[in-house]
């Protein structure tokens, strides 16, 4: 798995890499789609020791955690 993650991993890379050498704004936001595209497949492929992303949306003990409206 550590492999796909890598290969999409570099994909984003490089759509990133070519975002910012356009200078064509819709272009651009058409890269930078296809560059978190890959970015949240590399996420998903990867192994974690909890088996569970850091998006800091669960608790130590993997309970939600909800938003408090201050």
């Amino acid at each position: 798995m550590a492999d796909d993650s890598d290969d999409y991993r570099r994909r984003a890379e490089r759509f990133l890499r070519q975002a910012s050498t356009t200078s064509n704004m819709a272009e651009r936001g058409r890269l930078i789609d296809e560059a978190l595209h890959w970015h949240n497949l590399a996420m998903d492929s990867r192994e974690h020791q909890d088996d569970q992303i850091n998006d800091n949306a669960d608790g130590e003990d993997g309970e939600s955690l909800e938003a408090s409206g201050g």
